[in-house]
């Protein structure tokens, strides 16, 4: 079903986001064109969410959909004094031609890597958030499971493989670069 436009209508992108930015969200779209045969235009609405507001904005998400939005991931970059989460959600999910992604997009400050949990909201994103712990350091205040999924028992405490700052792993096996010694 998607998401309402309130006269049983399905809300599009433009909608979703006045309905973000007149909650006092910054939302932008953005667009590429995607497709072999059938080009169509794909949307994404970006939402700027502070730190402290990752919670509401869940809510706000989930309120606003007929339909449970779909959760796709977490990604992360190290954006140098901070790290960059985006939160993927897919609205009107598996509705050719209507669904978008909706990202969440939030900065956490190196100097206090911490931020609010949403598995309760979103209990598959609780896979997302432990590997963002587990890789780049980001602690999820109230995750109800916090054990590392990908990295060994004996892997360095305070080593994050995502990280390009000193936490980073100082030596890596890149098997991808293997060509540069002739292999």
């Amino acid at each position: 079903m998607g998401v309402s436009g309130g006269g049983g209508e399905k809300m599009n992108a433009e909608e979703a986001m006045k309905k973000f930015q007149d909650n006092g969200y910054e939302a932008w779209l953005s667009s590429r064109n995607a497709g072999v045969k059938n080009r169509v235009e794909r949307k994404t609405l970006w939402v700027k969410v502070e730190r402290d507001s990752i919670r509401e904005a869940a809510e706000f998400l989930k309120n606003m959909a007929d339909e449970y939005p779909h959760f796709s991931i977490i990604s992360c970059s190290d954006e140098g004094e901070y790290m960059c989460l985006n939160y993927h959600f897919t609205l009107s999910y598996a509705r050719r031609l209507q669904e978008f992604i909706v990202t969440l997009k939030v900065d956490v400050p190196k100097d206090d890597l911490r931020i609010d949990s949403i598995a309760d909201i979103f209990p598959a994103i609780i896979y997302s958030e432990r590997e963002i712990k587990e890789m780049a350091g980001v602690e999820f205040n109230g995750i109800p499971d916090d054990r590392h999924m990908f990295l060994t028992k004996d892997f360095p405490s305070g080593v994050y493989p995502w990280r390009r700052d000193e936490t980073a792993p100082k030596e890596t096996n890149k098997l991808y670069e293997r060509w540069k010694n002739g292999a």
